[in-house]
């Protein structure tokens, strides 16, 4: 016989089994409704909100994978291209890792239930919904997350950290308010000022290349950006300046010739405002900014600790579980950490596909999300892929290859209309119709 507590188990897993069939099933109903609730459930819940099922899983993960289950039939009718391909490799190659001891389980459980699971979100959602609502769908969203920022600097509280409190660990590292030359920074749900920053350059970028008219999507960008402003964070200023700029340079098919300069100008005035108000808060925090720069560029010298798969050698564990790699305990740049945990021929993998976005966006034939990944560059060698800020970034990479993959079908069709085909006359016509040869006599 069971006992109490046992049978307390049994009920509560299998109501978790009934709310989790259920949510697939309205999800699947209504892809439109998936990709609204994974972008609440990113930007308003923290990271350290789960579920604990032998390992734990943050919301965003659980999000991530309820729409990812949701969409996958579109799979039979999906057109692949050489990314998804990389992206198969990349996620079989860790996989295969892990199987032979070369990584993590918690480093192989980051990219195949939380990064993969989003990759797949942002890569599917575009063959159900059209990319231009879902480009709306992110940018206002993302706009609600600014309005909090923004509200949370104003009045030096953030709701989610004396809100949403929790005991666990990842609250003692995400839970806690920043600061800088005196000043709590904003950061949102995102327990990071540069992850809440540079996320919401995402949205700048998505925002700009929606079809929303000028009138709306210009103040949604002033308002993302005065976010990122108040962040104090110099990755999120920078990415949010350079999704506008890309968008400038870019999208003409977006945004017309007046708009364009016009933004472009605000843009320099605003960044020269900007400038003057942060500069007293960095200048009161010392060397904090040098020291950071410092940091930074020691990390360099952990490119020749990489092994070819797998973790570096110079991967250390504390009796205190403390993880360390050489003489550095946190490593805040997510290319360099991504080779030093799955090895350096995995991470030239990813340099190809960000050569592939960057070339793509010089022969201004990327999307908008094309180019919100371009942005992010400046922050995958200043920042790891903390808390929600993963999940977006690949989420934008899954959107980034759907919606190009979208745009050169359709350039191709376009061009097979426009360009008349080589019509070769079939032999038999040529003879039936020949004209016959006079008789002689």
């Amino acid at each position: 016989m069971p006992t109490g507590g046992q049978v307390d188990s049994i009920m509560e897993f299998a109501a978790g089994l009934i709310l989790f069939a259920l949510g697939l099933l309205v999800l699947r109903r209504s892809p439109k409704l998936a990709i609204v609730s994974w972008a609440v459930i990113i930007t308003f819940v923290p990271v350290w909100i789960g579920v604990q099922v032998h390992a734990y899983f943050p919301a965003a993960t659980l999000i991530s994978l309820f729409c990812a289950l949701s969409l996958l039939p579109v799979v039979r009718a999906l057109h692949w291209s050489s990314m998804d391909l990389v992206f198969i490799a990349i996620l079989v190659a860790v996989l295969v890792e892990k199987l032979l001891h070369l990584t993590t389980l918690s480093a192989t459980f980051d990219l195949t239930a939380t990064w993969a699971t989003a990759y797949v979100v942002g890569r599917l959602v575009v063959e159900k919904v059209p990319p231009e609502w879902v480009y709306r769908a992110i940018a206002v969203v993302f706009i609600a997350a600014a309005v909090f920022a923004i509200v949370e600097f104003l009045t030096g509280t953030n709701l989610f950290v004396t809100h949403l409190a929790s005991d666990t660990r990842l609250y003692e590292i995400w839970g806690t308010l920043q600061s800088r030359g005196g000043v709590i920074r904003a950061e949102g749900a995102f327990g990071h000022s540069i992850a809440l920053g540079a996320s919401l350059a995402v949205g700048v970028s998505l925002a700009l290349g929606s079809s929303l008219r000028p009138v709306i999507k210009i103040p949604m960008v002033i308002v993302m950006s005065a976010a990122a402003v108040l962040t104090f964070s110099r990755t999120g200023m920078f990415t949010c300046a350079l999704a506008i700029l890309l968008a400038c340079l870019f999208q003409r098919h977006n945004l017309s010739r007046v708009v364009r300069i016009g933004l472009a100008l605000l843009t320099a005035l605003a960044g020269y405002l900007a400038f003057t108000l942060v500069q007293d808060v960095f200048l009161s925090s010392g060397n904090e900014a040098q020291n950071s720069a410092w940091y930074r560029s020691e990390l360099l010298d952990l490119i020749n600790a990489m092994s070819p798969f797998g973790v570096s050698s110079s991967y250390t564990v504390s009796t205190t579980h403390r993880v360390s790699i050489g003489d550095f305990g946190s490593i805040d740049n997510a290319l360099l950490l991504f080779g030093l945990i799955y090895g350096w021929v995995l991470l030239v993998s990813v340099l190809v596909a960000l050569l592939v976005a960057l070339l793509y966006t010089l022969r201004r034939r990327a999307t908008p999300a094309v180019l919100a990944v371009v942005a992010q560059v400046p922050a995958f060698v200043t920042v790891a892929l903390v808390t929600q800020y993963a999940s977006v970034v690949w989420f934008a990479a899954g959107l980034a290859v759907g919606t190009q993959v979208l745009a050169d079908r359709r350039a191709a069709q376009q061009a097979a209309v426009t360009e008349p085909p080589l019509v070769l006359t079939p032999l038999p016509t040529l003879v039936s119709t020949a004209r016959p040869r006079e008789a002689t006599s």
